[in-house]
């Protein structure tokens, strides 16, 4: 009788399921950490006095080395020895980075601080995500990946992080909501530690990796380079609305704070939502499809701010456009990850998500910022739906990749 019960719970509570809870946590808090700052940012901006651009050069800021940290870090997460160490030192120096923000007095003060971040965080998503894509099951790849990156990001930096961090902030004030966020993150480190292991590189598929040449065949790959630009433009479309999004709402529509924290929310909650559905619908229906169709819906998330004046009418729009997000992150792992030798997933990440980081994350925001400052907020909107179309105009070249059609 005993051992009718335990096998069940020993099915399901497998290592590749408990490496999939770990990531989840651990992805939601880098960008928990990473976006804390947009939602903090009506405060910030009046605090310390800054331009739409001194706001978009603070978001390109971590960008930068978030980019560079990426494809390093992700060369560096094929070959480092023990890939546990290596995340558990990235969480921790991001999270007290992040927590040092509370202290800054000016604006270089907190730029200074999005660098570190940046440098930080970087490594971090090819580490998890290459990781995952050794130790995943074939026909949960697309589920995985797309779980512990979309859903986390969209259910920790975008539900909720306006949620905790505007309502820490309204309670202590700004500079208090930036030191609660070491405490999660110190918390994450000693879980990966106490429950990661070193992934089993001895199958034949990764011992025939060849170091000459990994790089050329990496940036070769037809599937890598439309990976790239397409996350290059998910991200112009995210970091332009995530970024600009808040500062439209209070300053334009001159909603509460509050309310602008449920509205991002609404996005939130759909980006954890969509984050694996559309996953785990590529995983039956195929990458290539359920790119172009589930891409197109998110340009409409950004135009939704200026067509609805209505709070509640405008949350459901953008929870339903948030759709698109679920091929955001196809795009920065599932698709580059499944289109290369094993042996080589982490680069293969990291270069997606260095160069949109770059292009995305750092050019974008203050190239957004300035715009806005000369044609107004509305404009940022507008480049962030363009980076959604450009993204799914790219995602019909891709070569299909999903085990299930391929």
């Amino acid at each position: 009788m005993s051992t009718t019960k335990t096998i069940p719970q020993k099915k399901f509570w497998n290592y590749e399921n408990k490496l999939v809870t770990v990531f989840f946590f651990a992805v939601g808090l880098v960008f928990f950490d990473r976006l804390v700052i947009n939602f903090l940012m009506p405060y910030i901006q009046e605090d310390l006095g800054l331009s739409n651009a001194q706001v978009g050069q603070l978001a390109g800021a971590a960008a930068v080395t978030w980019a560079i940290s990426s494809v390093i870090g992700g060369r560096i997460s094929d070959k480092v020895r023990s890939k546990k160490s290596f995340l558990v030192i990235l969480m921790v120096i991001f999270s007290v980075a992040s927590a040092m923000q509370g202290l800054v007095g000016t604006f270089i003060h907190l730029v200074v601080l999005r660098l570190l971040m940046g440098m930080f965080e970087g490594p971090s998503i090819p580490v998890t995500q290459s990781v995952l894509a050794i130790e995943s099951s074939p026909h949960r790849r697309g589920f995985n990946l797309g779980f512990t990156m979309n859903t986390a990001n969209g259910l920790f930096g975008s539900v909720l992080a306006p949620i905790v961090i505007v309502a820490l902030a309204n309670i202590f004030n700004w500079r208090t909501a930036f030191f609660f966020t070491v405490i999660p993150g110190l918390i994450m480190a000693f879980v990966i530690w106490k429950v990661m292991r070193e992934p089993d590189v001895s199958r034949s598929e990764f011992t025939e990796s060849r170091e000459e040449g990994a790089l050329k065949e990496v940036v070769k790959n037809r599937n890598v380079l439309l990976s790239t630009v397409m996350f290059s433009g998910f991200m112009v479309y995210l970091i332009a609305l995530q970024v600009f999004g808040p500062l439209f709402l209070t300053n334009i529509r001159e909603y509460s704070t509050s309310s602008m924290s449920l509205i991002m929310s609404a996005f939130g909650i759909g980006t954890a939502i969509w984050g694996f559905v559309v996953p785990l619908i590529s995983d039956k229906l195929g990458r290539k499809p359920t790119a172009v169709v589930f891409g197109l819906l998110s340009a409409f998330a950004p135009l939704s701010f200026l067509w609805f004046e209505n709070p509640i009418i405008l949350a459901i729009a953008v929870f339903f456009f948030a759709a698109g997000m679920g091929v955001g992150g196809m795009a920065m792992s599932v698709i580059p990850a499944e289109s290369v030798r094993p042996a080589l997933a982490g680069l293969a990440v990291g270069i997606p998500v260095g160069i949109g980081e770059l292009i995305g994350g750092f050019l974008n925001p203050m190239i957004t910022g300035a715009v806005a400052d000369m044609y107004g907020l509305s404009s940022a909107l507008f480049i962030s739906s363009g980076g959604a179309l450009v993204a799914t105009f790219f995602a019909l070249f891709l070569k299909e990749t999903s085990p299930a059609k391929s």
